[in-house]
């Protein structure tokens, strides 16, 4: 019962607004894309000095019911588009085709957005399209990555209320085994702190 009013206090309890935007057409696909696709950044780390880039499909089955999946791929460095194309998204590009002078893409008919909606973050700073103009914040360790991941995935679901419901994991490949245990415990400390500041009100 508590644990409920303890997410919502995380929630309420930060800044939500990022930028975002819908994307409906992709280079090399015929049409509008056969799913929804989010892109755009969150602000994370002191004053926000480091923007996480993130694309996020929600699921094509069950989106108020399927689990949320925030995903990182292989290591730090490596964009989480590898895993949009590659590994586990939607699309998979088709090298024998073109359109416009670009690769095809297609639908990846085994993809795990049939079943889930996922976050795949450009995690940490300066992987991917994630930037900051900070030289000090541009300086990452593991630690610091799994903390403001954790941030990130505080505001990404204060921005999108409506999957507070849904299961959650944070998933990964390679290096980020090392990762994922701090960014799951660093949720789980806030949630402690909150829920036992809760209590003693």
């Amino acid at each position: 019962m508590y644990i409920g009013y303890v997410l919502v206090l995380l929630l309420v309890s930060t800044t939500l607004i990022d930028s975002q935007t819908i994307v409906e057409t992709l280079p090399g696909y015929p049409g509008p894309l056969p799913f929804k696709l989010e892109t755009g950044y969150i602000g994370v780390g002191e004053d926000e000095a480091v923007q996480l880039f993130y694309y996020f499909v929600e699921s094509e089955g069950t989106p108020e019911k399927d689990p949320l999946i925030v995903w990182l791929a292989v290591g730090p460095g490596c964009s989480s588009l590898r895993s949009f194309f590659f590994e586990i998204g939607p699309l998979q590009i088709d090298y024998g085709r073109y359109v416009d002078d670009v690769p095809a893409l297609q639908v990846d008919p085994y993809s795990w957005t049939k079943v889930a909606s996922i976050i795949y973050l450009d995690a940490p700073a300066t992987t991917g399209y994630s930037y900051t103009e900070n030289s000090e914040a541009a300086h990452s360790s593991d630690t610091i990555s799994g903390s403001q991941t954790a941030e990130f995935i505080r505001k990404f679901v204060g921005n999108h209320p409506k999957l507070i419901k849904n299961p959650f994991y944070v998933a990964g490949i390679s290096y980020q085994g090392i990762v994922i245990p701090m960014i799951t415990e660093e949720i789980y400390k806030r949630i402690i702190l909150y829920f036992f500041s809760f209590l003693h009100q």
